[in-house]
């Protein structure tokens, strides 16, 4: 099944502080919006995959989640051309549908997959076409299980999606960046 990375989603205590850090390795920093629950900056170059930093409002999903596993990597977002098709083809992977993806199959052509032991959401929308071009963030570092590496090879994502061994790290444009940083 044919993807293409959308975007990266970290999940940080200061959307501003982060962006601030990141500011100062000159990279592009969006305007911050805001929603029901999150504080939201996109950071982008001149690729197709930004960085998303979320700060967690007060209450909600994205606070328990911080409250709960920290500041990381919230979610890794991936297009696809046909949601059913890619979702049928990860029969027996061991991926698992968020129980979110429920309402937002039929309403954004959106499904979250989940696997305990893994430290990141995968987020995948179906879109009408998929964008192609150099990458912002080139690769994604996340400590977790090597049992669970097969996970990593059936969503297609093992070019850019790594083992780490210790702490969480992107690489952007060159340049490696450990997470806590941003924290």
């Amino acid at each position: 099944m044919i993807s293409s990375l959308s975007h990266i989603a970290i999940l940080v205590p200061s959307a501003r502080k982060a962006a601030d850090f990141l500011a100062n390795h000159k990279f592009e920093i969006g305007e911050e919006e805001i929603f029901e629950e999150t504080k939201e900056i996109y950071i982008q170059g001149n690729a197709h995959n930004p960085l998303l930093l979320m700060e967690a409002k007060e209450t909600g999903s994205y606070r328990r989640a911080l409250e709960k596993r920290g500041p990381g990597v919230h979610h890794i977002a991936i297009d696809v051309l046909s949601l059913e098709g890619y979702l049928d083809s990860l029969s027996g992977s061991g991926w698992l549908l968020h129980l979110n993806s429920l309402k937002t199959i039929k309403n954004l052509k959106t499904a979250y997959l989940a696997r305990p032991g893994f430290p990141a959401l995968i987020e995948v929308q179906e879109k009408k076409k998929l964008t192609e071009g150099p990458l912002f963030v080139e690769k994604v570092f996340l400590p977790f299980d090597s049992s669970l590496t097969n996970l990593v090879k059936s969503i297609g994502l093992n070019d850019i999606l790594h083992r780490s061994n210790s702490d969480a790290a992107l690489t952007i444009q060159g340049r490696t960046i450990q997470l806590r940083e941003l924290y």
